[in-house]
């Protein structure tokens, strides 16, 4: 009876959890499904306001009353047909969403759109007390239609000398200096010289009427040398349209990034004539010897030491470090380093080359000290000062603060809702836009937690973009995640390659973010170029869909894995210019390579390219903290770090 009766109430309470699993599921699914309806409303609703069906856009608007799509519905809503959308609802819609990035963007158009309807004191009631440089000219231009008596002219002139002419608003106060004849001969020639080394000659051009007929010759005579300086060489600074002392030196820099050599010779015939200042012969000196620092000319040591002695400045002082490393002449480094400001030469680089100088100068006991405080630290240098006393590497991150309460993150910021709400839609560019608002809004203690939330969206992209606004380096867990592992995996596999390195070389390209696009044309997690696609696919037998689909993440993992693989084979295995190749190209690479054989730590940080410079440290960097999660062990970074010198390239590929 007893075992019957235990019996029938197990299986009475099995029926009744089953029952409200089902229950639960069902809701669940109602929900999913209501979501899903309203984001299809949602598109609905911005198809029917681009073919301008009004009815039907104020259908689906009405479902969503209660999502937060609304707030992008109606923002495309008044930001397209703002002509016929009344002042006071656009004003409701800043005040009730201004913690939105929406609302930011619809009151400065909006501003421009009163501005266009000359509706000045609005404007001016409206107005955001720190206005954008876009912004100002028609803030001002409302003050002088309805205040021109209490306009600053000295306020006016420093806003026309900072903003661009083109601009209908910034025209209109160009006019009104104009008229009060306070647009002087000495403003225009000093928005024309800013202008000028700006290579804005757009601008330039457009102020040209601004001068006088002989101030125009000067002028015109400047433009062309500026375009073509290498004509210097036949410019008579005594005829009638000679130039001042300024534009000539101008004209000698630009002569300089082409032809040092020659800028030289005509900085000495038209200082006869000029006399030019010790600051003006200095300014072209500099540049004469940054220009043969950065093709490693045998005399831009010399040029850079005369220019050091007289007037250093960070980038001459670097360039003769680099110089200094390149050549391995360790006291001219130690040297050269002197000279740095402290706050420079405190610098994790610097403060490594420091020890490694002394240490090859048989200071080996200063040196320790140095290493042992950069092992401390998780970085590039950390790890090689680790690597000279053979410490452990810091590679685990830590974190003192509690784990944050996401629910009450979501319910303190709203935005969260509509950053995923966008995101669920594809409004990639748009959720990025909000999420950047947020967070750069949002108090510092939260930043973790906002993180942790993209992260469980697996917007990795934007929980380090979180992570770093913060400066909260010890997140490991969120700043190095490890998605797509399938396809990594398998491509290490395939290409005889670590899969740490593709995931290093995956988060320095586009931190996991699969549909990014460079300037350049670089596409997806690795910023595969087309061409390069092209070849690679060609080569492993992908089909064109394949190699053409760079979003797709298998395809892009595989391709960046197989042209990773080609560069180790092209370069006999050197880690440091195979990575380097990937970010600089192949050609450039070569052109860096010495005859003469130089440690990978010395050739690294002579790199001509600022980007490659940080682009290989980077990868080499978080290809050890990658190992170290893939495996829970790391390789020493030294050993992976072959010598740089002339390789026999048995694959040649002909591209950039």
């Amino acid at each position: 009876m007893t075992a019957n009766f235990f019996t029938t109430t197990n299986s009475l309470r099995g029926y009744w959890s089953v029952l409200l699993i089902t229950l639960i599921l069902s809701l669940v699914s109602i929900t999913v499904q209501a979501n899903n309806a309203q984001e299809q409303h949602f598109l609905d609703a911005i198809d029917a306001l681009k073919k301008g069906q009004r009815h039907a856009f104020n259908q689906h608007k009405q479902a969503l009353q209660d999502h937060p799509l609304l707030i992008y519905a109606l923002y495309q809503d008044y930001l397209r047909n703002i002509e016929h959308t009344p002042n006071a609802a656009i004003e409701q819609f800043i005040e009730r969403y201004a913690h939105t990035a929406a609302a930011q963007r619809l009151h400065q158009h909006w501003l421009k759109h009163l501005a266009k309807q000359a509706q000045w004191q609005t404007l001016l009631d409206h107005a955001p007390r720190f206005s954008t440089d876009s912004l100002q000219c028609q803030i001002m231009q409302a003050q002088l239609q309805t205040q021109p008596n209490d306009v600053d002219i000295a306020q006016l002139q420093t806003l026309w000398l900072s903003l661009p002419t083109h601009d209908q608003a910034c025209q209109s106060i160009e006019g009104f200096l104009v008229a009060q004849q306070q647009l002087t001969s000495t403003l225009v020639w000093q928005k024309i010289t800013a202008a000028m080394h700006a290579n804005a000659l757009k601008q330039v051009r457009s102020l040209r009427s601004r001068l006088k007929t002989n101030e125009q010759h000067q002028l015109d005579t400047w433009l062309q040398l500026h375009q073509q300086p290498h004509k210097i060489a036949h410019f008579n600074p005594t005829n009638s349209s000679t130039l001042s002392a300024e534009m000539v030196i101008h004209i000698l820099q630009r002569l300089a990034q082409r032809k040092p050599e020659e800028a030289a010779q005509q900085l000495t015939r038209l200082d006869s004539h000029y006399g030019f200042s010790d600051s003006q012969r200095l300014a072209v000196q500099r540049q004469i010897g940054l220009r043969l620092a950065y093709r490693y000319d045998d005399k831009a040591q010399a040029h850079l030491a005369q220019v050091n002695q007289q007037g250093a400045d960070e980038d001459t002082l670097r360039w003769q470090a680099q110089i200094a490393l390149r050549q391995s002449d360790w006291k001219t480094l130690l040297d050269t380093l002197s000279l740095m400001p402290f706050s420079e030469r405190q610098q994790p680089k610097w403060q490594y080359w420091t020890a490694r100088a002394l240490a090859m100068t048989n200071q080996a006991a200063q040196a320790q000290p140095i290493y042992q405080q950069l092992a401390q630290a998780r970085h590039y240098y950390g790890f090689l000062a680790a690597d000279q006393l053979n410490l452990p590497y810091q590679l685990n991150g830590h974190s003192a603060e509690p784990a944050p309460n996401l629910n009450n993150l979501r319910q303190t910021y709203p935005a969260i809702a509509l950053v995923e709400a966008l995101f669920a839609v594809n409004w990639t560019v748009s959720a990025n836009r909000e999420w950047q608002h947020l967070i750069q809004t949002a108090a510092g203690e939260d930043l973790a937690g906002l993180a942790a939330i993209a992260s469980e969206w697996q917007q990795h992209n934007i929980a380090i973009r979180t992570l770093a606004q913060g400066k909260l380096w010890d997140r490991i867990d969120l700043r190095f995640p490890t998605p797509y592992k399938e396809p990594v995996m398998q491509s290490a596999e395939k290409n005889k390659i670590q899969p740490s390195w593709i995931y290093g070389v995956m988060r320095r390209e586009s931190a996991f973010s699969p549909d990014i696009r460079s300037p350049a044309g670089a596409v997806g997690l690795m910023q595969i170029l087309p061409n390069t696609a092209r070849y690679v696919g060609r080569k492993i037998g992908y089909s064109q869909h394949q190699y053409a689909n760079l979003t797709d993440a298998r395809s892009n993992i595989e391709l960046g894995s197989a042209y990773l693989r080609y560069l180790l084979e092209r370069y006999d295995g050197n880690l440091v210019l195979a990575t380097a190749a990937y970010n600089a190209g192949p050609r450039r690479v070569d052109s860096w390579i010495m005859n003469d054989v130089i440690a990978a730590d010395q050739w690294i940080d002579s790199i001509p390219f600022k980007e490659t410079r940080k682009y290989v440290k980077s990868v080499l960097e978080y290809t050890m903290v990658f190992q170290n999660l893939l495996d829970n062990r790391y390789d020493r970074l030294t050993p992976l770090m072959l010598p740089i010198g002339q390789y026999s390239a048995t694959k040649q590929l002909d591209l950039p």
